[in-house]
């Protein structure tokens, strides 16, 4: 069964979003931080001031990748990191497949 997963900092926590509710929330970066700023900032192991849409990648077999950058801050934090929302029934293949076809377009250009 295919499901949501919020994946920041090498870590996969399953969250409870429906495929209709991410597609609405997808290209709006405002709405999936105010709605997972705790997890992904537990994730991450900071503060978020802001995300940004980067892109979205449908997957073999119906699922998606959403992938964001976050602003980090606090003492320790600053910069930015990946923030993926995943919707698969196995996130780490699903994510496996994300990479890879970002390998093949890299290597077309």
């Amino acid at each position: 069964m295919r499901r949501a997963y919020l994946y920041a900092g090498d870590l996969f926590k399953p969250l409870d979003l429906s495929w209709g509710e991410l597609v609405e929330l997808a290209e709006r970066p405002e709405a999936v931080l105010e709605r997972f700023r705790r997890e992904i900032g537990e994730l991450l192991g900071c503060r978020v001031a802001g995300l940004r849409f980067f892109k979205a990648v449908a997957l073999e077999g119906g699922g998606a990748v959403v992938e964001y950058l976050a602003a980090l801050e606090g003492p320790m934090a600053g910069g930015e990191a990946s923030v993926k929302l995943i919707y698969a029934e196995d996130p780490v293949k699903a994510l496996g497949e994300y990479y890879e076809r970002e390998k093949r377009a890299a290597e077309r250009k």
